[in-house]
C-alpha cells in the first residue's frame, strides 16, 4: 500500500535578530528533517543552523549572504531523523550589518520511513 508523506514546517521569524538558539517544536512522532531554509532582509549577512536535541543538523552552517533570497541546505540522512520526543531548534549563529528580518524555516516530513 502506498501513501503520500505529509509535509509540514516550523518557522522562526525575528525582527532585529541576534545570535541565539530558539526551541521550535517537540516531535510528536518519528519523522525527518528534509531541509533548513533561511531568508534575510537588510544587513550584510546571517549564519544559521538547526539542532536536534542540541546537536547541529547541518554539518556546515548555512550562510545567508544575499538579502531577499532564500538559501537552503539538506542535513545528512542520519542527522535528519527525529524520534518522538526529540526537540527541534533554530539557531542564529551570527548576524552582520543589522538585518531587519531573519526567517529560518525547517521542513519536516511526517509519516517518513525513519
Amino acid at each position: 500500500m502506498s501513501y503520500k508523506a505529509r509535509l509540514t514546517e516550523r518557522t522562526l521569524t525575528l525582527k532585529t535578530p541576534a545570535a541565539g538558539t530558539h526551541v521550535l517544536w517537540r516531535a510528536p512522532v518519528a519523522c525527518k528533517v528534509k531541509a533548513v531554509r533561511a531568508y534575510r532582509l537588510a544587513g550584510t549577512g546571517a549564519v544559521v543552523n538547526a539542532q536536534k536535541n542540541g546537536g547541529n543538523l547541518l554539518a556546515q552552517d548555512l550562510s545567508v549572504d544575499a538579502a531577499a533570497t532564500w538559501k537552503s541546505a539538506t542535513p545528512a540522512v542520519a542527522a535528519a531523523k527525529l524520534a518522538a520526543g526529540d526537540t527541534l531548534s533554530a539557531v542564529i549563529v551570527s548576524v552582520a550589518g543589522s538585518p531587519t528580518d531573519l526567517t529560518v524555516q525547517i521542513d519536516i516530513e511526517l509519516d517518513a520511513d525513519v
